[in-house]
């Protein structure tokens, strides 16, 4: 299945939500009152009011067509410049997001690609996590190191780095902790691996932001403190098949330009894609004539 056919399948909730608003903006030439359902569709559509509002204005000052001034619109917002891959991928983010699952289709995407992939597992606190990883892991067909439960994940990273497969490989991934982005001393201790990553690999490292699509506005409030901590620089947005709040990934691309980098449309393990701003605006958006 092609990424646009997957990307379309995703979105299908919330293309759903906005179908009869969809067709009452798009019925007639533009007025005040298009723009005032257009508005109202993107509101809906947790596209979120600051987005929103670029978007009108631009469509305004632009005199554009109602729905090509749209399409173009999203997409000088969400075609981000994606930087160069980096060989050492941190993921962060809070419990439930789906963290530990993108690391495993993380790992079955880079081998697809004939890269030799290898994982550390820093969540040092749930021994549960150890155990999904590991499965996760042997699924792939991923060699690993997993972190004893009780230590410091900074050094478990370190090692993990210098270890003679953290050096030969193509991808390090690197899991850590859920934790809630409220708490201080999680969050230094995030900290703490980045710095650590950066040291041994200076220059070579990205920090990943797994986000719940379905949490809607709620993904701005934790990027927002993830920002302050360690930097993301790129967003994972998961559970996009479940949720209806799809227009999320426009909110967080306007107000943060951190690219989103991979989407997860599907419970399945090649059912993490890379996202792409075209296929995701044209899954969105009624067919333009």
């Amino acid at each position: 299945m092609s990424i646009f056919a997957k990307i379309s399948a995703g979105l299908g909730k919330t293309r759903e939500k906005m179908a009869k608003t969809f067709q009452a903006v798009f019925g007639a030439g533009q007025d005040e009152e298009q723009l005032e359902l257009l508005e109202e569709f993107l509101i809906l559509a947790d596209v979120g009011p600051g987005a929103t509002q670029t978007i009108i204005q631009a469509i305004e000052d632009k005199d554009q067509d109602l729905a090509q001034g749209l399409r173009s619109e999203l997409l000088n917002i969400l075609d981000l410049d994606m930087g160069t891959e980096k060989k050492v991928k941190i993921l962060v983010g809070i419990n439930g997001t789906g963290k530990t699952t993108s690391v495993g289709k993380l790992c079955r995407r880079y081998a697809q690609q004939d890269q030799q992939v290898f994982v550390i597992g820093a969540d040092t606190f749930r021994a549960a996590a150890d155990m999904q990883l590991e499965e996760w892991c042997h699924r792939t067909e991923t060699p690993f190191v997993l972190g004893k439960p009780g230590s410091d994940p900074g050094s478990v990273v370190f090692d993990g780095l210098n270890s003679a497969r953290g050096k030969s490989a193509d991808v390090v991934i690197c899991d850590t902790a859920g934790r809630l982005h409220v708490n201080k001393n999680l969050m230094q201790e995030l900290e703490k691996i980045i710095r650590v990553a950066e040291k041994v690999c200076p220059g070579d490292v990205e920090v990943l932001l797994t986000l719940d699509s379905g949490m809607g506005q709620n993904a701005m409030e934790q990027m927002e403190i993830f920002r302050r901590w360690v930097n993301p620089t790129g967003i994972i947005l998961t559970k996009l098949d479940g949720s209806a709040k799809g227009g999320i990934a426009v909110a967080l691309a306007e107000k943060y330009k951190i690219p989103i980098k991979f989407v997860g449309v599907g419970e399945g393990i090649d059912d993490l894609i890379p996202f792409d701003a075209v296929s995701y605006v044209d899954s969105l958006l009624p067919p333009m004539e």
